[in-house]
């Protein structure tokens, strides 16, 4: 029974050429990766045991096999950053398997402009990731204990308004009711420290964005991945132009320290592979 193909991803023929490609395993490490031609593009596949890589086994490894899902995805994405280091990469989302090289030269065949286009952009830009992490408590407490001498007056004046403005109308209450009212205060300041965060962080976005050719706002992780005292409250990507990388990263350089201030801890990293393109070129062409 013929093999089936695991594609890592693609890249321009006259680069696969040029640079020598050295040996290394696949995602079952019995096989090594090794590269496929179709005219202007180039595949860095591996094959792999049908009996143990079909797709009703893969849904049952995802689905039932933790350990097994992370060395594979581990493996699938250190692959691909070692060859981002070397070609122009459009990389192929984890577990992209053929029944054969003719079903795989068909799907490379039948997309090979889109693919082009895509390798042409490639060529001059790169994918960069912004997470923002919040200390809530830290930002709490700038919320609790604002003055005005407080450098923080211009971002947190509004908040802080609403919050005295509720602390007034409790001192004004009966003391039986100052302390139910008081409870409610804590709820307040959750609410006003989400809005806060949000407010940031949509600046943020605001004023880096224009670097970008494309971005896209992602879905924030859970405090079980992110760890128990930091929430994410921002996660976002941005390709860039390569000329444009070093103005970004300066961008958010002149804000890290003001939004640390605040108990806002901005991560960015990259250049990753470009994971999201088709995403946000769809997203874009629709828009």
């Amino acid at each position: 029974m013929e093999k089936l193909i695991y594609l890592y991803g693609l890249v321009p023929t006259e680069e696969a050429k040029q640079i020598s490609f050295p040996a290394l395993e696949g995602m079952d490490k019995n096989n090594p990766i090794y590269t496929l031609c179709f005219d202007d593009i180039t595949a860095f596949v591996c094959d792999l045991p049908s009996a143990e890589y079909s797709e009703e086994r893969l849904k049952e490894k995802i689905e039932q096999d933790m350990k097994w899902l992370q060395d594979k995805a581990m493996h699938h994405h250190e692959t691909l950053l070692f060859l981002q280091k070397h070609y122009t990469l459009l990389p192929m989302k984890f577990c992209t398997v053929y029944k054969s090289r003719d079903s795989c030269k068909k799907s490379i065949v039948d997309n090979k402009e889109k693919t082009l286009s895509s390798l042409q952009l490639l060529k001059k830009s790169e994918e960069w990731n912004i997470k923002v992490y919040a200390h809530t408590n830290h930002l709490k407490s700038y919320l609790l204990t604002y003055n005005e001498t407080n450098h923080l007056k211009s971002y947190l004046l509004t908040y802080n308004e609403t919050i005295q403005k509720k602390k007034e109308e409790i001192n004004t209450l009966p003391p039986g009711r100052q302390f139910f009212e008081r409870k409610k205060i804590e709820r307040l300041i959750e609410e006003e420290t989400e809005k806060e965060q949000l407010s940031l962080c949509d600046n943020l976005h605001s004023e880096i964005s224009p670097y970008a050719a494309y971005h896209k706002i992602k879905n924030n992780w859970s405090q079980k991945i992110t760890g128990d005292s930091y929430s994410m409250c921002w996660n976002s990507i941005y390709l860039l132009s390569k000329s444009n990388v070093e103005s970004f990263l300066k961008a958010i350089s002149n804000k890290q320290t003001l939004y640390k201030n605040m108990g806002l801890s901005i991560e960015v990293t990259g250049p990753w592979p470009a994971y999201h393109i088709d995403t946000l070129r769809s997203e874009k062409d629709a828009g």
